[in-house]
């Protein structure tokens, strides 16, 4: 595993930092809204796609 998050769980196969384990292998991450009120309105401003799927 390269640069684990402890504690970081992600399920977002699609995403370049996500890896087999549902770690997260980002240096770092950020996560918005800034006002969310709800689970729903929280994400990854740290995601960036790996399979050239995404918009």
């Amino acid at each position: 595993m390269q640069n684990e998050i402890k504690g970081i769980c992600c399920e977002v196969k699609n995403c370049k930092y996500h890896d087999k384990d549902n770690c997260c292998t980002a240096g770092h991450i950020t996560v918005g809204t800034q006002m969310a009120t709800n689970t729903s309105e929280t994400k990854c401003e740290t995601f960036e796609c790996c399979d050239g799927g995404c918009k």
